[in-house]
């Protein structure tokens, strides 16, 4: 794809534009364009996506699909007809058997014991959103099955991440003798050995990532799809799509109906897989597509509370409205104030208190907000006049930040800088402090604080995540080593940030049938995008901010024939500032994920603008 490149132009009165081709050429006429137009160029590289004409054509003729639905098929690395059939009809049928998980027999059995029992039962959660729709699926499920169970669900600062020594203690004096875990516990080797030497039963139900030495807790069972001897053929299943998995296996060896389990519970299984940012291929689709469905009716008190606070009642529910919206008042109990809050919501059958709780996650909400761009504004001003170059993983500290907000400043971080990035928040005398690292691509940041361990206190997480605890004398170092790995592994194209254009299309032809045939993809979500496209030279008719602060930026497009007014209002995001910039009559080349637009009974399509770049003539 071509590469923009910038130079001042002649006379020094403005700045010239071209671009290169792939030997660095210069591959056409530079021009000149005004020095006000250049604050709208975005430092990303547009990749465009190969095309494969054979393999999309067949699937054309075997799957009756539109050619541009071929295209994205084929882009996904869908390429035969078998499995893009898979992908575009991900019916509940065509679910993995849970019987392959890892130790589930003996967890099944166990629970079926303490059941018939009437053993108390503890369920230990995690303060996320996966933790959460974790734990409330294990305590629905195993309430309808006559179970004796209590859910605890940890407090970030208070009680820590995982299960614990004190926890173990306090249900032994409640009588508890089996506690399951569930979006946790896989490396809590110590904790087990506890439990057990307590007289206490452990079943652990996780998703995180193992000890790198392999070593596992001595629990009656350990379901981890990510075990080395898993034969289970999918290992992106979510905290609660492991829990989801396992209480359909106990639901199915009691006698009772699969089906009915599922539509019971697929709404709670949706939002956690959403919520964690779960690959939405394979059977995290199939979960996601109909527990969406199953949340649109639900009869779950809290949820319908929920989704009324968030604006959202009325309305078809998407995986963005999920991830965006209901997530984030979820989160925010944990973040701000008791994790129980966002348990309560989603266990209580109780209309008036799901509204009454609903109402207090929207406030929370607001403040967490308002909590997490203080930090973040703190954290950019503390790499002021910091040498980039040097610096292939950011490592952040800083006293007087909530450590429950600062794994979304990590995020905030990396999309600024491209680059990975571990913030700390040190408490009040930097003796000690709780991290969140946030990655690239290019970089897992669980192999590399797994060699960063001797510099902390504990640890977990995945691939594109991690959570810690450090001694402050330490974070010097654990910043030297994470940067020395990091500049071993990430090069300089991997810090360019890019954008991943699956197609150029004319802008005329993204019509409603186009955008019909499209959803056939949906549910989007990480690993399964919303379609990227490029239009080129779109004129610009006006530009206006809108939003809170004018931080948003509308921009009406001209293009022929889209509608009556041959109008495409294309929204961008956190772009207000650029509303002087963009010029009526600036041609433009636009990337964008087209949407329709719903208002006062109309439908027409709009363009979410991602990045724009002058068109070059």
């Amino acid at each position: 794809p071509p590469l923009l490149f910038l130079g001042e132009g002649p006379g020094g009165e403005g700045e010239r534009l071209g671009y290169f081709d792939n030997n660095f050429r210069i591959s056409a006429p530079i021009i000149q364009y005004n020095s006000v137009m250049r604050k709208t160029l975005n430092p990303r590289r547009w990749n465009f996506q190969p095309s494969d004409a054979q393999t999309e054509h067949a699937l054309v003729k075997e799957l009756d699909i539109h050619p541009i639905v071929a295209r994205l098929l084929v882009q996904r690395g869908l390429t035969t007809s078998e499995a893009a059939d898979l992908f575009l009809n991900p019916s509940l049928d065509r679910m993995h058997d849970p019987f392959l998980l890892p130790d589930i027999d003996a967890a099944c059995e166990r629970l079926k014991l303490a059941i018939a029992n009437h053993e108390k039962i503890l369920i230990h959660g995690d303060y996320d959103g996966d933790g959460v729709t974790s734990a409330a699926l294990w305590h629905r499920a195993l309430s309808s099955l006559g179970a004796d169970v209590e859910v605890f669900v940890p407090h970030r600062k208070r009680d820590g991440y995982d299960m614990r020594r004190p926890i173990i203690d306090l249900a032994k004096q409640a009588g508890v003798t089996l506690i399951v875990t569930t979006d946790c516990g896989i490396q809590r080797v110590d904790e087990v050995e506890h439990a057990r030497e307590a007289g206490i039963d452990v079943i652990i139900t996780d998703h995180h990532t193992p000890k790198s030495t392999g070593e596992l807790p001595k629990a009656i069972a350990v379901i981890n799809p990510h075990r080395l001897d898993s034969r289970y053929p999918f290992k992106e299943l979510s905290g609660v799509g492991v829990s989801f998995k396992v209480c359909e296996a106990l639901t199915r060896t009691l006698g009772h109906s699969a089906d009915a389990f599922r539509r019971a519970y697929l709404d709670l299984a949706a939002i956690g897989t959403v919520t964690d940012v779960m690959p939405l291929i394979n059977e995290n689709r199939i979960i996601v597509k109909h527990g969406l469905e199953q949340l649109q009716k639900t009869k779950k008190a809290g949820l319908r509370a929920l989704i009324e606070v968030c604006g959202l009642a009325g309305k078809p529910l998407n995986s963005v409205d999920v991830g965006f919206k209901m997530g984030p008042c979820l989160n925010a109990a944990s973040r701000i104030d008791e994790t129980q809050i966002a348990l309560d919501i989603l266990i209580t059958k109780d209309a008036g208190e799901g509204a009454r709780l609903a109402q207090n996650l929207n406030d929370l909400n607001t403040q967490r907000k308002d909590t997490q761009d203080r930090i973040f504004e703190e954290a950019l001003a503390s790499l002021a006049g910091q040498d980039m170059s040097e610096s292939r993983c950011l490592v952040i500290s800083g006293t007087g930040w909530s450590g429950s907000v600062v794994g979304i400043v990590a995020s905030k971080m990396v999309d600024r800088f491209h680059r990975p990035c571990v913030v700390i928040a040190m408490d009040g005398d930097s003796i000690s402090g709780r991290g969140s690292a946030r990655s690239i691509s290019s970089f897992n940041m669980f192999d590399a604080v797994d060699k960063c361990s001797s510099y902390l206190v504990e640890y977990g997480g995945h691939a594109h995540a991690a959570g810690f605890s450090i001694d402050g004398v330490n974070v010097a170092g654990f910043r030297e080593q994470m940067n020395s790995i990091a500049m071993e592994q990430i090069s300089e194209e991997d810090m360019v940030p890019t954008l991943d254009i699956d197609m150029e299309i004319a802008p005329e032809d993204m019509t409603l049938q186009l955008l019909a045939q499209l959803e056939q993809l949906a549910p989007f979500g990480n690993e399964n995008s919303q379609p990227l496209f490029v239009s080129r030279n779109v004129p610009v008719i006006s530009t206006r901010q809108m939003g809170p602060d004018n931080r948003h930026l509308k921009v009406s497009l001209k293009v022929s024939g889209v509608n009556s007014r041959d109008i495409v209002e294309a929204p961008w995001w956190n772009q207000g500032g650029l509303a002087s910039s963009l010029e009526p009559g600036t041609s433009l080349d636009v990337a964008y994920r087209p949407s329709v637009n719903e208002w006062n009974g109309n439908r027409s399509v709009q363009f979410i603008l991602e990045d724009v770049l002058p068109s070059a003539w």
